[in-house]
């Protein structure tokens, strides 16, 4: 199991996390509530199409090689190896259970449109990307084809990319997941090592293969590569240059810059000051699509994140 996450089943329980076997864990996104409320859709749907009610956020790992500035996470709930490895099977009926016990209270809520809620307790998105770096699951492959076995329509994999060795294993599958997300804040190794704080050697060299193997994958269209860059006032929004080269390198079919928002254990580190404001994002965003010659997509400013596309 991984090391002390039964001593932090409270912590968990007051995050309103959903544990489920010894080291996986399902949350339900503020999204998602407000799809049952009220209908409202994330941007992930005006995007790419996802159902925001039927999304299941989940990750197979509480481990992360990284400890960076902005993360919303509780550092302290990291740990840093795994004894045994539960099923993916076991991990996804698990989740798809939990995520189930998370929601139904909603049922006792006279406002909510029960039909709607039925709907949503049966997931058909997966997005592997709650908390840890889910690449460092070793049966990752076999977690996101058991996804589509049971039915989910679409899987989206979000990575800090130092693990390329997995994308490699990721590149085999006859289906990859829908959309792989690669997340950065840095513009070189310099600013990586102060801002994320990586635990091992050679990682920033590790998320460079990575971009190159995500360029590959766009190329033979065997999944949609995201780059997402989460603008931080004050650290990376004032030389919108820098970034050039990343884009270059990585090639991805879109781009999120999407706004650090001052909420979590982030607060410890962070200042409110660094959260911009959509309009600042935007500019942010327009100022790169010109550089790199990608196009404005679409944005939501209540998530503070505008799209590109690759022309």
């Amino acid at each position: 199991m991984v090391e002390g996450i039964r001593r932090k089943d409270n912590t968990f329980v007051r995050q309103q996390y959903g544990q489920v076997g010894k080291h996986s864990v399902v949350k339900i996104c503020g999204w998602t509530k407000k799809m049952i409320r009220c209908g409202e859709s994330c941007y992930k749907h005006h995007f790419y199409g996802i159902s925001t009610g039927r999304c299941l956020e989940m990750s197979p790992i509480l481990i992360c090689n990284q400890r960076c500035k902005h993360c919303w996470r509780d550092h302290s709930l990291f740990s840093d190896q795994m004894e045994c490895v539960d099923k993916p099977k076991d991990i996804i009926e698990g989740c798809i259970a939990e995520r189930r016990r998370l929601l139904i209270g909603f049922k006792g809520w006279s406002e909510v449109d029960l039909e709607r809620l039925e709907n949503c307790l049966v997931p058909k998105q997966a997005a592997i990307s709650l908390t840890g770096e889910p690449c460092l699951y070793p049966k990752l492959p076999e977690l996101v084809k058991g996804f589509y076995d049971f039915g989910f329509e679409s899987v989206f994999l979000v990575t800090n990319g130092t693990v390329p060795a997995m994308l490699e294993k990721l590149s085999g599958l006859e289906k990859l997941p829908t959309n792989i997300y690669l997340s950065v804040e840095w513009w070189d190794k310099e600013s990586y090592v102060d801002f994320c704080k990586p635990l091992e050697e050679e990682q920033y060299e590790r998320i460079l293969e990575s971009m190159d193997i995500l360029k590959e994958l766009s190329e033979q269209k065997k999944t949609k590569t995201v780059l997402r860059i989460t603008c931080v006032n004050g650290f990376n929004m004032d030389h919108v240059e820098r970034f050039k080269w990343i884009v270059e390198r990585m090639q991805p079919d879109y781009i999120e810059c999407k706004g650090y928002m001052f909420v979590g254990m982030s607060r410890k580190r962070m200042e409110k000051e660094n959260m911009p404001d959509h309009v600042k994002v935007k500019e942010f965003a327009s100022e790169l699509a010109s550089l790199i010659g990608y196009a404005v997509k679409g944005d939501q400013a209540e998530s503070r994140v505008v799209l590109l596309e690759r022309k």
